[in-house]
């Protein structure tokens, strides 16, 4: 049941981490050989040394054993980029140990053919039905580490490469493959293959059952970390609250607002749940992330409006997604804009917490540099555009599949057998408004309001996608510390918002 809940919410964001996480860890013990200690991520399981061994074996059949066992290493590679996947299984014993370790995942460890094939069909029989991607499984510097007449061990090199777009290489990964082969009936086959990746590669589901084990990468441990939701921890008990009938600063007689012709950066990380529930109201809690206890996500929405209700002007909403009554939404703590009339018609109208910063989007290429600042607060941000994932109207009876990271961060609604136009955002906030007469008023509205905002667009990948943030107290954005980038998606398009939809989930006065 944990990595079914997994599967499901952690396309929020993570919920945005998400963290389907499909890799886990085994700590390697004193004395076992670990190699690329300096590479970030878990500690490598144990593996045959690349040792010198220049014996020369005049032996025929050692020979032979020797030019079948790199033979059926090779086919590994031409099989998997080619689909052919009955072919590929073959390559493997029925009770095959599979396992995989990847930085800030962690390692994955399986024991025979129903569980191995469960996993290679979410990783890649699934996803490759509707891939136009081109993908390579490069294998060189080849090295038998042992070799007897019935088994042997062999290391190789890895390079896993792909191709979106004719015009476009990407790599995904380098490391290591690790091999096992045992000789049965005048035939070599694999009964262990473990891969060591140097770089973190996309999460997939994994399968259940006790065949399988996983431990997340030390990095991606909180000490004492809880896997039950933590409530939100502000109330009105000591909270600070903070508005011209002439001449007013916005305009709600056209109804919906709307965001036209938009660019929105998506970045999505992973935090501390301790620190995410200091910002959340009473009655919400966190979204935990299973098999990642402590941890929650973070949504940055960097947003550039050429033209809107209220003019046009930048915005950045930090987001934290929670659950509340059993649904989910995504939590505005923080959000800043470059006008006064965003702020306003967002403060009084929503709640949301707006505040005037200096917002920038500077984009050469597909490249994207953003950056802002308020008083000491800085935040900095890259990200790359890649190739379109998909656009709206969203199919009336197909749902869309998305790859890592938009399968955790951009959840979609599920087909409803009509076209739908838009793709929702379901935010939520904590409107303030204070009252008068004492020295300390308790306030006169006190409701979290519900706002599902309708974007609509194309939307796009994105790569190189990087962060940092200078603390300020006015401004305690960086409270939120960044534990792991999930990635980032690109959208431009148009949004809109309609007041009569927006709600108010509790009422604190009542």
């Amino acid at each position: 049941m944990k990595r079914t809940i997994i599967n499901c919410i952690l396309s929020i964001i993570v919920g945005l981490f998400a963290v389907s996480a499909a890799f886990a860890i085994q700590t390697a013990k004193k004395g076992e050989f670990a190699p690329h200690k300096n590479v970030p991520g878990p500690v490598r399981l144990e593996m045959e040394k690349a040792d010198n061994s220049g014996e020369v074996h005049t032996d025929p059949q050692f020979i032979a054993d020797r030019q079948a066992i790199v033979n059926h290493l090779m086919a590994y590679a031409f099989l998997i980029d080619e689909g052919r996947w009955e072919d590929w299984f073959a390559l493997f014993s029925d009770d095959i140990l599979f396992e995989t370790t990847v930085p800030e995942l962690g390692t994955i460890s399986l024991k025979g053919m129903e569980a191995f094939r469960e996993l290679i069909n979410e990783r890649y029989i699934k996803p490759g039905k509707t891939s136009t991607a081109v993908r390579r499984h490069t294998m060189s510097n080849v090295h038998v580490a042992e070799q007897t007449e019935t088994t042997a061990k062999v290391r190789t090199y890895m390079l896993i490469t792909s191709v979106p777009k004719a015009d476009k290489l990407v790599t995904k990964t380098t490391g290591t493959y690790n091999a096992e082969l045992e000789k049965h009936d005048g035939k070599w086959i694999i009964t262990r293959w473990y891969i060591e990746a140097d770089v973190k590669l996309a999460p997939s589901k994994f399968p259940e059952g006790s065949a399988v084990t996983y431990l997340p990468d030390p990095q991606l441990v909180i000490p004492d970390a809880t896997p039950e939701p933590l409530p939100g921890e502000i109330t009105l008990k000591g909270h600070p609250y903070s508005m011209p009938a002439n001449g007013p600063l916005f305009n709600n007689t056209t109804q919906p607002w709307s965001w036209t012709d938009s660019d929105f950066v998506i970045v999505d990380y992973l935090t501390d749940a301790r620190a995410a529930a200091k910002f959340l109201p009473e009655g919400a809690t966190t979204f935990p992330i299973p098999d990642l206890d402590g941890f929650s996500a973070v949504k940055h929405i960097w947003a550039n409006y050429r033209d809107s209700s209220f003019g046009p002007y930048r915005e950045l909403i930090i987001a934290i997604p929670c659950l509340i009554d059993g649904a989910m939404y995504l939590y505005v703590p923080f959000i800043y804009v470059t006008t006064d009339a965003a702020m306003a018609g967002g403060r009084e109208i929503g709640g949301w917490p707006k505040k005037i910063a200096d917002i920038r989007m500077e984009r050469a290429g597909n490249a994207y540099r953003l950056s802002f600042t308020r008083g000491s607060m800085e935040l900095n941000a890259t990200a790359t555009v890649g190739h379109k994932i998909f656009s709206t109207p969203l199919p009336a009876n197909e749902p869309v599949l998305l790859s890592y990271p938009q399968n955790m961060t951009l959840p979609l609604p599920p087909p409803t057998g009509s076209p739908q136009e838009a793709v929702p955002l379901p935010t939520m906030s904590l409107k303030l408004i204070p009252g008068v007469g004492s020295a300390n008023p308790e306030p006169v509205v006190a409701q979290l309001i519900g706002s599902t905002w309708k974007l609509s667009g194309d939307f796009h990948g994105t790569g190189g996608v990087t962060m940092s943030m200078h603390p300020s107290e006015e401004d305690p954005i960086a409270q939120l510390p960044v534990l792991g980038i999930l990635g980032a998606t690109y959208a431009h398009g148009d949004m809109t918002l309609a007041v009569k939809e927006m709600k108010v989930l509790a009422d604190w006065l009542k």
